[in-house]
Parts: C-alpha cells; sequence; structure tokens
C-alpha cells in the first residue's frame, strides 16, 4: 500500500458492503455518465478548456486559450454557489470530484448554469480582485523558488493551529 493511507480501501469496502455489488456498479456507473455529461457541457462554454479526456469521474479545467482569466477567483466565485472545487497547479486549474450527489436530477445542469455565469461575470469584471482560495494559489504558484512555497505553508499551518496566547500586559500577571 505504500505510502496511501488505508481510509480510502476502507471506504471503498464500506460502500460495496452497504450498496451491495449490483448497487456499486450501477452508482458507479450514474456517477461516470454524470462526469462525461459535465465534461461534455463545460466543452462548450466559451473560455472553459477541460483537460484531457476524462474517463472517470473527476474532470479538470482550466481558461481556454486566449481567454484571461484567474481560475481561483472563479472557483471561489462557483463555491459561494454552493460548489466544491479543487485547486490545481501547473497549469492553474480546477476540478470537479463527480460524487452520486451530482447525479440527482438538475444537479449537473444547475453546475453548468452556475459556471457559466461565473465565468461570463468574471470575464466582465477584468479587474476583479484575487482572495480567497485564488490568492493563496496564485501568489504559491508565482513563487520561484518553489521549496519556499512548503516552509511558508508550514507557517501558514502553524499559525492557525497557535494556541498561545500572548501574556504580555502592562506588568501584571494575566488571570487565569
Amino acid at each position: 500500500m505504500g505510502s496511501r493511507p488505508g481510509a480510502i480501501i476502507a471506504v471503498c469496502w464500506g460502500t460495496l458492503m452497504y450498496f451491495g455489488e449490483k448497487g456499486y456498479v450501477e452508482t458507479t456507473k450514474k456517477i461516470i455518465s454524470t462526469a462525461r455529461y459535465i465534461k461534455k457541457e463545460l466543452k462548450k462554454i466559451p473560455g472553459i478548456h477541460v483537460y484531457g479526456d476524462p474517463l472517470m469521474s473527476v474532470v479538470g479545467f482550466g481558461p481556454a486559450e486566449g481567454f484571461k482569466y484567474n481560475i481561483f477567483t472563479f472557483s471561489d466565485m462557483i463555491a459561494k454557489r454552493g460548489w466544491n472545487l479543487n485547486p490545481l497547479q501547473f497549469p492553474s486549474s480546477i476540478h470537479l470530484c463527480v460524487t452520486l450527489l451530482h447525479t440527482k436530477e438538475g444537479v449537473a445542469d444547475q453546475f453548468i448554469r452556475d459556471a457559466r455565469e461565473c465565468l461570463e461575470e468574471l470575464l466582465n469584471s477584468p479587474d476583479a480582485e484575487a482572495g480567497g482560495m485564488a490568492a493563496m494559489y496564485g501568489t504559491s504558484q508565482s513563487i520561484p523558488d518553489r521549496s519556499m512555497v512548503a516552509e511558508l505553508a508550514g507557517c501558514f499551518v502553524s499559525a492557525l493551529y497557535t494556541t498561545n496566547k500572548s501574556t504580555e500586559t502592562n506588568g501584571s500577571v494575566p488571570k487565569q
């Protein structure tokens, strides 16, 4: 198994036990069919380039040639509509992991509508400021010395988990 955690295989096994073999296969077919539908519809949106020919449940995409926009800003915009996409680098892109939830009636079509609307809004406001994920990924991708990225990310995570409160006061000891 190498360095991969056993949780992934445990979840697969648990899912198979829950749905049964027939249900697992039917569910997988629904997910892959929906991913292929989303891929086909994303390709129809001017400004979006689908990377490769995804055959399974993950669809990666980014700006089409000739279109200049921050894909991470797009991701932040569509996230505000309730969609969860994952950022990728080199090239800057994002991907959608299609799950059983996406196979429900109308969900894939809503995703395509939201993608189209968010891209249109972004293209009509080219000076939109990068914030959230767009700022984090855009900045880390632009750092020429890649070794600094790990160090900066480590500092960021450490800052998130630091629980020490400042004990500096006006010379008095803080109350516990």
